[in-house]
């Protein structure tokens, strides 16, 4: 469980620092590619300094955020001593 969470964690961080340049939510008007492919600089999980460039479409990384939201708001609404 405590892998689940510091895994939720690294990645709602390093969506949070990554954000893409000049994407704003301002431009609600046009519609984004899904396809387009971004990248982003990651922490390396276990290091402070190491970090690695990730590159994805603009879909697979709505996916990945939004399955850890999802898999942190499942471990938040697991009642004590529920570990599975």
């Amino acid at each position: 469980m405590k892998m689940i969470a510091f895994t939720v964690a690294f990645l709602a961080s390093a969506a949070a620092v990554a954000q893409a340049p000049g994407s704003s939510p301002s431009n609600q008007g046009n519609s984004p590619d899904p396809d387009q492919t971004i990248c982003r600089t990651v922490s390396e999980t276990g290091s402070r300094l190491s970090r690695r460039r990730v590159c994805k479409t603009r879909a697979e990384w709505e996916t990945q955020r939004r399955e850890a939201r999802d898999s942190a708001q499942r471990s938040q609404n697991k009642g004590p001593g529920q570990d599975h």
